[in-house]
């Protein structure tokens, strides 16, 4: 066998390898096949590298190759040594020879490319196409667009998910306990999708939790922690919306340093919200003119994902409502987004809350009850209002309400409590967080008197005004001690409002009336103007509490004359054909009762938050009678005299019912039993049941 050495590289001081290489401490070795006769050619290269190969002698001048060409200047083969080995010996020979490359006719015929399926691979390209689209749509949405687009798919998806689970498992041979695993499943997506896609989400789940009364028990278990705060935009969100609604105002443009001291007092700006809702948060801040106030800052995702996120809205509750149970609520889905719009607009809440302001000003017996704060239009946009900064105590705190008053700032603290604590601290707002105190120090007010405040707002707001706030929870409403010791209450919050006609208000004020008087012929003449057809239940929903007269079917009911649904299936079926009946005409049914029966649901949960304190019929009978005084003949009212008649007889006969109220508060008094409210609901839990196959929960409007 013959060797070929090849130091062409040898003066570059680094080793070369070609074909099969043998590389270890800077050497490389090389070797051809051989071809037909001839001989084996080795490339050997060599190169100085480091330690591994050690020349031991000068080379020689000249060593002559077997082929014509460069000379190359190399130590002796026997001298090269890799490793403390003569490398030489092993790999080289005194002979060289050239290696020449194989005829072209002696190769093998090159095998032709596999061709793959033609319908695969055109199939496969419009997959790989439209992956890189919806990819690229999908991080444009994710990153540019809030993932406005996104989350309608996800409700669309999530939709129709729970669409297929009802109309696959929801048969009537399904178990009790299967259906209830149904509902459960329901109620955690929906849920999940609620909470994930956040914003107006958040509205839309508090409106279920104030509905789930009529739902599965498991909705109202799920749903109530809507009520609570949501997580807040961070501080560059809320500075982006800042810089763009105050862009060309002129403390913007002719002022120095950051944004919020241009517009604030310098250094007055909180940048942690105090509060966060699902459509805005409040931070709070001093004006130049040093009045604290407080600054309600829209998310900056909401004005995107508002206008998708409603018509989604719309159209996946007529699909539900008509055609997969069969009931007749799409009619008022139009009404209810036009109103949730409405409340992304903060002009638009301005311009409500100084409506009210007049409104309240305006009552004698409210002027100096109820307050709500200013609003400083010169700093309000579209998507920031500034408003009065208040201090007030939530009205769901009952114990700091009606705790012994010291002064404003040991308001919260235990009597022990060092001064220091105290002053280090301020006043505590909110129980939720501390250890259960046994003895504190609150308001010192009486849980009476605020809510006979609150009852007279809504009722004045309802008869009197035509102007309805629909958002009074717990979280909406602050108390706050005036220095005469009586409470006053604040109402917060403006954007949702619904606005009635003076016939609507006396309609509403004759079927009230009409109620505690048992007047069914009435009841039933405003219910058929209405389109109802059960004047009955709407008369029991409407009080919130069973209505005993009519044709007697509540009493059986409340009697026990009556059974049930037999399964939970037949329940549904009977719930869908009694709401059929119930609404009779949906274009003669008035919208406006869906926010009226809302907001009147959770100023009764307010009132049996704090004990039934006051008798919440009676209050609501008496404005409705008093109203009424104030409709002349020809708008089918009862005129001044005649009415102030009619009135005076009303309070008498309702007195019956007020006597009823206090024997049920002092028996509570006594044996530690349920209030008025609490009995009331008892009964009418049972009606809803057995009219309409649901189950009534008041747990939902609690916290």
């Amino acid at each position: 066998m013959d060797f070929e050495i090849d130091s062409g590289l040898a003066a570059r001081r680094r080793t070369f390898v070609s074909g099969f290489g043998l590389r270890a401490s800077g050497v490389g070795v090389g070797i051809g096949p051989a071809f037909g006769d001839r001989r084996v050619a080795v490339d050997v290269i060599i190169g100085w590298a480091g330690d591994a190969i050690h020349p031991l002698r000068p080379p020689p001048s000249r060593l002559t190759p077997h082929f014509a060409g460069n000379y190359y200047n190399l130590p002796p083969p026997d001298m090269l040594l890799f490793r403390g080995r003569p490398l030489a010996r092993r790999f080289l020979s005194s002979r060289v020879s050239a290696f020449v490359p194989p005829p072209p006719e002696s190769l093998p015929r090159p095998r032709p490319p596999r061709a793959g399926h033609p319908r695969l691979q055109k199939y496969g390209r419009r997959l790989l196409y439209v992956s890189a689209v919806a990819g690229s749509l999908y991080l444009a949405d994710v990153y540019l667009n809030y993932a406005t687009v996104t989350r309608n798919f996800r409700t669309i998806a999530t939709c129709s998910l729970i669409a297929l689970d009802y109309k696959i498992n929801f048969q009537p041979s399904k178990s009790s306990r299967q259906l209830s695993r149904l509902h459960e499943r329901t109620a955690d997506r929906l849920l999940n999708l609620c909470l994930t896609n956040g914003g107006l989400y958040q509205k839309m789940g508090q409106a279920i939790a104030m509905q789930s009364a009529v739902l599965p028990p498991v909705f109202q278990e799920k749903f109530s922690q809507f009520f609570d705060e949501t997580p807040q935009a961070g501080w560059k969100e809320v500075e982006r919306v800042l810089r763009e609604e105050f862009a060309d105002h002129p403390l913007v443009k002719n002022g120095a340093g950051d944004l919020v001291d241009r517009l604030f007092m310098p250094g007055s700006w909180e940048r942690k919200a105090v509060g966060s809702a699902s459509v805005a948060q409040v931070h709070r801040a001093r004006l130049r003119t040093g009045e604290m106030v407080a600054v309600k800052v829209q998310k900056p995702w909401i004005e995107r994902q508002v206008g998708l996120d409603l018509m989604v809205f719309e159209a996946v509750t007529f699909f539900f409502s008509e055609k997969l149970f069969s009931l007749p609520l799409s009619y008022f889905t139009p009404y209810i987004a036009a109103r949730l719009r409405q409340e992304t607009d903060f002009l638009n809440e301005a311009a409500n809350a100084d409506r009210m302001r007049a409104f309240v000003a305006s009552e004698p017996t409210l002027r100096d009850r109820v307050h709500i704060p200013h609003v400083y239009h010169s700093l309000s946009t579209r998507r920031v209002m500034v408003a009065e900064w208040i201090d007030g105590i939530g009205v769901s705190e009952r114990e700091i309400l009606k705790a012994p008053y010291r002064s404003d700032i040991w308001i919260g603290h235990t009597y022990g409590t060092p001064l220091s604590t105290v002053l280090a601290e301020g006043p505590r707002k909110r129980l939720r967080g501390f250890p259960k105190p046994t003895h504190i120090y609150g308001l010192g007010l009486r849980e009476r008197d605020i809510m006979k405040t609150m009852v007279d707002l809504f009722c004045a707001q309802m008869f009197l005004f035509g102007w309805l706030h629909c958002d009074p929870h717990p979280g909406n409403i602050l108390i706050r001690r005036l220095p005469s010791g009586r409470p006053q209450l604040v109402l917060l919050d403006h954007g949702l409002y619904i606005s009635t006609t003076r016939e609507f208000r006396r309609q509403y004020a004759q079927f009230w009336k009409a109620l505690l008087t048992l007047d069914n012929s009435t009841i039933g003449r405003v219910a058929e103007e209405w389109g109802i057809g059960n004047s009955d239940l709407f008369a029991s929903a409407t009080l919130l509490r069973p209505y005993t007269g009519g044709d007697g079917d509540t009493a059986r009911i409340i009697g026990g004359g009556e059974g049930g649904a037999r399964s939970a299936y037949e329940a549904h079926v009977m719930m869908r054909q009694r709401m059929g009946a119930f609404l009779n005409d949906q274009e003669k049914m008035p919208k406006e009762l869906i926010f009226i029966g809302r907001s009147m649901r959770i100023v009764q949960a307010n009132n049996q938050s704090l004990g039934s304190p006051v008798n919440r019929i009676k209050i609501i009978a008496n404005w409705a009678s008093l109203s009424l005084t104030r409709f002349p003949p020809s708008e089918g009212g009862e005129g001044f005299f005649k009415g102030w008649l009619k009135h005076a007889v009303f309070k008498f006969v309702v007195f019956g019912l007020d006597v009823v109220f206090w024997w049920g508060r002092v028996k509570q008094a006594v044996t530690g039993g349920a209030g008025f409210e609490d009995r009331l609901e008892e009964r009418m839990r049972r009606v809803a049941k057995e009219e309409l196959g649901v189950e009534l929960n008041h747990a939902v409007f609690e916290g």
